[in-house]
C-alpha cells in the first residue's frame, strides 16, 4: 500500500490518485494529513504538497487539486524526455511536473468548462484543446505520465516492482444511426430525398435510390446479415449502438414502429452487446426524449440498457453525462472527436467521470474513443490504419484500450474489397 501525505485531502485529490494508482497501476493508496502518521509509515509513501517535509519522495503540488470551481489556468507545454507535459514543479520534486493536476485537468475536460475556450456554437472543438495546440492529440499523455512516474517510484522503493506490461486490447463500436438509407423509410422521407437529389441535379444519387426502392439492389446501410463475415476471423466482439428515436425537427430517423428496424435490433442483440445512440432531442430534452428512448429500447429488447454513445454533441458533454447518470446509464463511449483522430481526454484508459460542478465522481465509466469513421475517412489514405496501429503499439499500460467506431454502412458486404475496408479488416484481426 502507498501512503500519500497532503496538507489537505480534497475530493479532487482522492479521485485522481485513486484512478492513477489503483485503476491504472493496481497499487492500493491511502491518504493522511497527519505528519506523525506519515513519518511512522514503514511502506512506500510520498508527499504531495507545496514543499517537502524532509527527504521523502516528494511531488510538488499545483493549486488545481485544492481549488473548487473553474479557474482559467495559464498552461505552458514542456518536453519531459520526449513526452509533452505541463504544470512544471519545483526543483525539489521527484517528478518534474505535477502529473496529478495535469491528469485531472484532462480527464475532467476542465478546459471544456472554461467559457473563453468555447466556440461560437457554445460547443468545444478539437482546435480549442490544449492537446491540439500542444501537438499531442494522438498521444495518450496521461498514460505515459503515470508510466514514467511508476518507473521513478520503482527505482526509489523496493516494494514497487518495475512495471510488467501485458497486451493492451482493441475495441470496436458500430453506430447504427440509420438502419436503412432508402428502403423502409416513410413516404415523405422518400419523396423529400428524391426531390432534393433532383434539385441538386445529383443523377447518380437518384439512380441509386430508384435501384434500391425497386429492389434491384440491397439498401446501402442494411449490412446486418454480413456482420458475421466481418467478425468471424476477428478477436473483437463489437458493441452495437442503435439510434431508437422518431424523426424530429433536428434529424430524420427510421420510425421506432418500423418492424424491420425492430427485427434488426432484436437479431443484433442475440449476438452482440447493445447500447443507445442518443438522438439530438434526447440531448436537448432528456426528461422527455431520453427517458422515452431508453424505455422503448428496453421494452423491445427485454434487457437493461446500460451503454450510451453520443455520435455528435449538441450540449456540453459533462452536462449530458449528468443526465445519463440520472437515467442509470453506467458506461458511455462518447469521449472522442467525431472528425479527429486522437485522445480527447489525453488517455486510452477507461475512467469514471468527475463532476466539476458538484465536485464528486459520477458512477459513469467513460470509455475513450480514438477514431470515428468520419476521421478515418478524412485520413484520405489506407495508411490511416497504420497510424492507428502505431498508436496502439506504443500504449505503455496493460489497461489501455484502443477503441474505434464505424457505421453499419461502412460494413456493407459490397464494400469488403475496397482499400479502406480491407485495411480495416486486417486491423481487427
Amino acid at each position: 500500500m502507498l501512503l500519500v501525505y497532503t496538507h489537505k485531502i480534497t475530493p479532487r485529490i482522492t479521485y485522481i490518485f485513486k484512478h492513477a494508482f489503483e485503476k491504472m497501476l493496481e497499487i492500493p493508496v491511502r491518504f493522511t494529513s497527519a505528519v506523525e502518521a506519515f513519518v511512522a509509515h514503514s511502506g512506500p509513501k510520498m508527499s504531495y504538497t507545496t514543499k517537502p517535509l524532509g527527504d521523502e519522495f516528494f511531488v510538488s503540488s499545483h493549486p488545481l487539486l485544492f481549488e473548487r470551481g473553474i479557474v482559467d489556468h495559464d498552461l505552458s507545454i514542456h518536453d519531459w524526455e520526449g513526452t509533452p507535459a505541463f504544470f512544471k514543479t519545483i526543483e525539489a520534486s521527484k517528478v518534474p511536473y505535477d502529473i496529478f493536476a495535469a491528469s485531472f485537468y484532462l480527464l475532467t475536460r476542465y478546459e471544456e468548462s472554461v467559457p473563453a475556450l468555447k466556440t461560437r456554437t457554445e460547443l468545444f472543438g478539437p482546435s480549442q484543446s490544449i492537446a491540439m495546440k500542444g501537438g499531442f492529440l494522438e498521444v495518450p499523455v496521461v498514460d505515459l505520465w503515470i508510466f514514467k512516474m511508476h518507473q521513478i517510484m520503482s527505482a526509489n522503493f523496493a516494494e514497487i516492482e518495475p512495471y510488467k506490461k501485458k497486451a493492451s486490447k482493441k475495441e470496436l463500436l458500430v453506430d447504427v444511426q440509420l438502419a436503412f438509407k432508402y428502403r423502409n423509410r416513410s413516404f415523405l422521407v422518400v419523396v423529400e430525398t428524391f426531390f432534393k437529389s433532383i434539385w441538386r441535379f445529383n443523377l447518380l444519387k437518384i439512380l441509386n435510390q430508384l435501384i434500391v426502392l425497386f429492389r434491384l439492389e440491397e439498401d446501402p446501410y442494411d449490412s446486418f446479415e454480413s456482420w458475421n463475415n466481418w467478425f468471424e476471423d476477428s478477436q473483437l466482439a463489437p458493441k452495437i449502438f442503435f439510434r431508437y428515436a422518431n424523426s424530429s425537427a433536428y434529424e430524420s430517423n427510421v420510425s421506432t414502429f418500423n418492424g424491420r428496424l425492430q427485427s434488426r435490433i432484436k437479431k443484433a442483440g442475440d449476438g452482440y452487446p447493445l447500447g443507445l445512440l442518443l438522438s439530438v432531442q434526447s440531448q436537448l430534452k432528456p426528461d422527455l426524449s431520453l427517458n422515452e428512448e431508453k424505455k422503448g429500447f428496453q421494452q423491445l429488447t427485454h434487457r437493461q440498457l446500460k451503454m450510451s454513445r453520443i455520435p455528435r454533441s449538441f450540449r456540453q458533454l459533462s452536462k449530458v453525462y449528468a443526465d445519463l447518470v440520472d437515467f442509470e446509464f453506467t458506461d458511455d463511449f462518447s469521449m472522442g472527436y467525431p472528425d479527429q483522430i486522437g485522445f480527447r481526454a489525453g488517455t486510452s484508459v477507461p475512467f469514471y467521470f468527475y463532476d466539476l460542478t458538484n465536485e464528486f465522481q459520477l458512477p459513469l465509466k467513460v470509455h475513450p474513443v480514438v477514431a470515428c469513421e468520419t476521421a478515418i475517412r478524412e485520413g484520405k489514405s489506407v495508411k490511416v490504419f497504420a497510424t492507428i496501429e502505431s498508436i496502439f503499439q506504443n500504449f505503455p499500460l496493460t489497461c489501455s484500450r484502443l477503441t474505434l467506431a464505424v457505421s453499419n454502412g461502412f460494413l456493407h458486404h459490397k464494400k469488403e474489397n475496397l482499400p479502406l475496408q480491407k485495411e480495416f479488416k486486417d486491423f481487427i484481426k
